[in-house]
């Protein structure tokens, strides 16, 4: 364990900032664990982006970059029935001319988990996510710790839970929001290898900033004294498959309600996504995403909502082999384009090459 536990706060010493918290995972997996498991993975490549300040309308010109991604997980077993996972992720970009665009990223995630006889698993689970740019634009700050329970009898699993989630938005603090959550959700086995899925969870978001008013006359106005406050509910329905391939079908229905006006949207969202063997011992993965928005007014909705490329049409291919022992190449392709119900175009492609390193072990 000492060289795992080494290798953990080397790892997050590098540029995570989460020192204190590999010290604490580290510890917690040796006290009591019965087997230790650990992977871990380093990425680096180089890619052409055609839009790097990811604006939208005409965009901006294209540029090279070089990309790194390391990743570190850690898997105890405590007890006979217990367990402990952590996890800590590190990466950025460095373009070749528009440097303004540099990011970088850094993650870490810990859960603990316990099964009972009856079917009943109890899990607690906290993450932080920091995003932070040479110009900040569009850095932020993710964290949050939950609770769930799941219980799984027969071909039935069924789940719920709750937490608390912050959004921290550094060039602007007024969006920064902050509350708990709740999610309930089900699944059922049609076959051993098909699984259906729903789910529901509700967000409620108190943010730093007023409220914005539409007043009389048509101006809009700062509710003074005031906070403004969001509630975000997601439905959930999927299918997915597990064999020789993999395969996912899953539709998202978003809501928004907000006291500030303009921050209501209406969102469906369909995804699909396939992972197969290809010719000459590669593996080939897509995943398509489409959807549509109805915001109440696009001209005002902040970052809370579009920050993400996942807030985009998607089309992602990739092929990947191994190509030694722990090595693995890697060809990349993204296409993001702006979904459907926004009148302001956007467009943005990746191109990439990678090479990444494999190693696990147990002790």
């Amino acid at each position: 364990m000492v060289a795992i536990r080494e290798c953990l706060i080397r790892a997050i010493a590098g540029g995570a900032g989460f020192g204190a918290w590999a010290v604490v995972l580290c510890l917690s997996g040796e006290a009591g664990a019965q087997e230790t498991r650990w992977e871990a993975a380093v990425r680096a490549g180089s890619e052409y982006d055609s839009n790097p300040y990811r604006e939208e309308g005409a965009g901006s010109a294209g540029d090279g970059l070089t990309r790194y991604y390391g990743e570190l997980e850690l898997e105890s077993e405590v007890g006979e029935r217990g367990q402990v996972r952590g996890q800590v992720q590190h990466g950025g970009k460095v373009f070749w001319g528009a440097r303004e665009a540099d990011a970088f990223l850094s993650a870490a995630q810990v859960v603990g988990s316990r099964w009972f006889a009856s079917g009943l698993m109890v899990s607690a689970a906290g993450d932080v996510k920091d995003r932070s740019e040479r110009v900040s634009v569009r850095d932020y700050v993710r964290a949050g710790g939950s609770g769930q329970v799941v219980w799984s009898g027969g071909p039935v699993r069924v789940w719920g839970g709750g937490g608390w989630r912050y959004f921290g938005f550094k060039p602007q603090p007024e969006v920064s929001s902050q509350g708990p959550t709740a999610q309930v959700g089900a699944a059922l086995r049609l076959r051993s290898d098909v699984w259906a899925r729903a789910a529901w969870s509700r967000s409620w978001r108190g943010f730093e900033g007023e409220p914005l008013r539409l007043e009389e006359g048509q101006t809009l106005g700062w509710q003074e004294g005031a906070r403004r406050a969001d509630v975000f509910d997601v439905v959930q329905v999927g299918v997915s498959h597990r064999r020789w391939l993999v395969a996912e079908l899953g539709y998202a229905y978003q809501r928004n309600q907000s006291n500030s006006y303009g921050q209501g949207l209406r969102r469906h969202q369909v995804e699909a996504s396939l992972t197969l063997p290809g010719p000459w011992e590669t593996f080939v993965s897509g995943r398509a995403e489409v959807q549509r928005t109805r915001y109440e007014d696009p001209v005002l909705i902040d970052e809370t909502f579009v920050i993400d490329d996942e807030n985009r049409n998607a089309l992602v291919v990739a092929v990947a082999r191994q190509v030694a022992e722990h090595w693995e190449v890697e060809l990349r392709y993204d296409l993001y384009a702006q979904e459907f119900g926004v009148g302001e175009a956007y467009g943005r492609q990746v191109l990439g090459l990678s090479v990444a390193y494999r190693a696990g072990g147990q002790e």
